[in-house]
């Protein structure tokens, strides 16, 4: 999950641990799908209309209702049966492979991430901001990603793979991973984004393959009747950022965050500016981790950048009204769209029988 200027609060959240994470940033499983897309946009909340009350969140959102309807909102046994069976699958495919694989247990992996779940305050909160910043060096500080009732995750499959030869270990993570290739090249955060090559599954190894079978085939979103909607869906954010109103909102706050010495355009830069600094520490092969001494020294000004990002959020009313244009055009949508909107959730709960 990308931690991006969501603001969620309410979302079911999936902890990147044990099989959930890749050895490699330049692997990431995540789906870019239509759902994915929503997801950001809504806050993988579900509510109503804008709430009469001065405080304004993403389970205000309109579009938030047909989220959950679609099926963005699972409930914990869910997930677990999903996870499960995706590992079952991927044991399955490794002995093909001619490799040993223990299902992992993931029950607990998956996590409801909201303001009252182990005391996390609520993720577009000051108390957030102060505690864990962006999430980009802190991740692993979170209750959410401590396993259940604080228990360390341990890989079965750990003593397995240390009985391997060097060779041997690499033919075992590309079977389950696929192969990987690891740039040292220096990031050009201008062409980041268009130098990251498009997921495909189908080079992803035994996981990939899981993750297709289990999360991604037969999907609404692919659907290819409703193509043009979750095309016009995927573009709503980046319409809500480049709104008249919420860009007069983001000049307020970047004025207010020049005061504290920052130099940004809009909350998402703030953001990226960190996680730009985290991408360039590059992974350890063995571990598939990150150094922790390098991501600490860039953990204060982490949170200092956070800090000064949602304070002034909340004093110049930039986060509230970016909200409020983003519902609005999410409101727009639906009064344009509704008839497609509901054909979609029709057939969503056809599928689902």
């Amino acid at each position: 999950m990308v931690l991006g200027d969501t603001s969620e609060s309410d979302c079911d959240f999936t902890a990147p641990k044990g099989p959930a994470t890749m050895r490699f940033t330049t692997t990431t499983t995540a789906i870019a799908t239509g759902a994915v897309a929503l997801a950001l946009l809504v806050g993988c909340s579900s509510g109503g209309g804008p709430s009469d009350d001065a405080t304004l969140t993403y389970e205000d959102s309109p579009l938030a209702e047909y989220w959950e309807k679609i099926g963005g909102s699972q409930d914990q046994a869910d997930y677990d049966a999903q996870m499960a069976e995706s590992e079952e699958i991927v044991a399955a495919c490794m002995q093909e492979e001619g490799f040993e694989y223990t299902p992992q247990d993931t029950s607990g992996m998956s996590r409801s991430f909201d303001e009252e779940d182990d005391g996390m305050p609520a993720w577009d909160s000051i108390e957030f901001a102060e505690q864990y910043g962006y999430g980009a060096t802190t991740s692993e500080d979170m209750p959410i990603n401590q396993g259940a009732e604080g228990e360390e995750w341990v890989d079965p499959n750990a003593d397995y793979v240390a009985s391997m030869s060097e060779t041997e270990q690499q033919a075992f993570y590309e079977a389950l991973y696929g192969a990987q290739t690891m740039s040292e090249e220096p990031i050009d955060e201008e062409t980041a984004e268009e130098d990251i090559p498009e997921y495909d599954w189908t080079t992803a190894g035994c996981q990939g393959k899981a993750q297709h079978e289990v999360y991604e085939a037969g999907q609404i979103w692919d659907d290819p009747e409703f193509k043009d909607l979750t095309d016009a869906m995927n573009e709503l954010w980046q319409d809500a950022q480049t709104d008249e109103r919420t860009t007069q909102a983001y000049a307020k706050w970047a004025e207010c965050m020049a005061e504290e010495g920052y130099d940004f355009a809009n909350p998402q830069e703030a953001q990226d500016s960190i996680y730009n600094l985290t991408n360039e520490i590059p992974y350890d092969e063995e571990t598939g981790t990150q150094d922790a001494a390098a991501l600490a020294e860039i953990r204060d000004q982490e949170i200092a950048t956070a800090v000064a990002d949602r304070t002034c959020q909340d004093s110049t009313g930039a986060g509230r009204a970016a909200l409020e244009a983003q519902f609005a055009i999410e409101q727009e949508f639906i009064d344009a769209h509704k008839d497609e909107l509901d054909a979609m959730v029709e057939k969503a709960a056809q599928a689902s029988e």
